[in-house]
């Protein structure tokens, strides 16, 4: 009875991570800043890895993008002291990686 709860409980879960286009880990290599909603803030990690499961290597708020502040200070916070960060992305109608979520380790 135990497994069947836990694979049920899995099953519940497992959504949340499919939710996601991608998931890079390491760390940026290039913060590039332009007009708040052409893509405003975006960054590049070490190596270019793609970051949303297509080609594109960047990704990016918009000013509009709730949490944005907090975003982009922990983002610039995590370049200056040169730490491994998290990014959880999703493509937008245009296939760019719109930030969704992020971890800094």
């Amino acid at each position: 009875m135990g497994k069947i709860a836990f694979i049920l409980l899995m099953g519940l879960f497992s959504g949340a991570t499919v939710a996601w286009d991608g998931q890079v880990y390491g760390k940026l290599q290039s913060i590039d800043v332009t007009g708040g909603s052409n893509y405003g803030f975006r960054v590049t990690f070490e190596g270019a890895p793609p970051i949303c499961g297509n080609a594109n290597t960047w990704g990016f708020l918009n000013d509009t993008d709730s949490n944005y502040q907090t975003y982009v200070s922990v983002l610039l916070a995590a370049k200056a002291a040169k730490m491994n960060v998290t990014i959880f992305t999703v493509r937008d109608v245009n296939g760019y990686c719109h930030i969704g979520h992020i971890s800094v380790n």
